[in-house]
């Protein structure tokens, strides 16, 4: 039986809070980032302004797209493009956002086992394994909205499945100004979370193993 004043198995250690300051940090970041992004494609604005400047964004900050430049003399912004566009376009953000939010929460959790020194316990091995599925569902979500998304968008523009079928006119109130020069980006995914997912997921075989040699340990002994 552990002793009451252990002080690794009965609190966290100074490692561990400096390792969740810094976890808490580059994850809000990202959640951060990921909310202003969605912010400012849904209003076509930026999030704040100064000196009475105008904070319409350019269609060309679209995350979907490369480059949109208006005919000259011709007026337009992202706030002009299809609320339906935008919202759809600014989902895979908000994905990301959530993502990032439930794993943060978890990987925290398997971290406090570990720093208790119980890293085969059962909440660490379930915290390894709920933090597998939230990367790879997560990230795989968000590769299939970003992938309809982008597809959505460049078909409504004329390009891809939209080619050669979408009037100049159709166009022009879709994207809410008359552009002379449009170009799709490729889909944006999240490579980072995707990796993450399958590391967590070697980790968690890694301490399920590591779980099923400790039982067999105790049961010898």
């Amino acid at each position: 039986m552990l002793a009451q004043d252990d002080p690794v198995r009965t609190r966290p250690t100074v490692r561990y809070r400096v390792v969740r300051a810094l976890l808490a940090v580059v994850a809000g970041l990202v959640v951060v980032n990921d909310l202003v992004r969605a912010f400012t494609t849904v209003t076509g604005r930026t999030l704040l302004t100064f000196g009475g400047a105008d904070g319409r964004l350019p269609l060309s900050q679209l995350p979907q797209l490369n480059q949109a430049d208006l005919r000259e003399g011709a007026a337009g912004t992202l706030a002009d493009l299809d609320f339906g566009a935008r919202v759809f376009a600014a989902a895979p953000s908000m994905i990301e956002a959530l993502t990032v939010m439930f794993a943060f929460f978890l990987l925290l959790r398997v971290l406090k086992g570990v720093a208790l020194a119980a890293p085969f316990s059962a909440p660490v091995l379930s915290g390894w394994r709920r933090l597998t599925m939230v990367l790879l569902v997560g990230g795989c979500v968000q590769v299939l909205v970003e992938t309809a998304a982008s597809v959505y968008i460049a078909s409504r523009m004329g390009l891809l499945f939209g080619a050669g079928q979408v009037m100049p006119e159709d166009q022009e109130a879709f994207l809410g100004g008359d552009y002379v020069i449009v170009s799709a980006a490729l889909p944006q995914w999240p490579i980072a979370i995707l990796i993450a997912g399958l590391v967590a997921w070697a980790l968690a075989s890694a301490f399920r193993a590591g779980a099923k040699l400790e039982a067999d340990v105790d049961g010898v002994v």
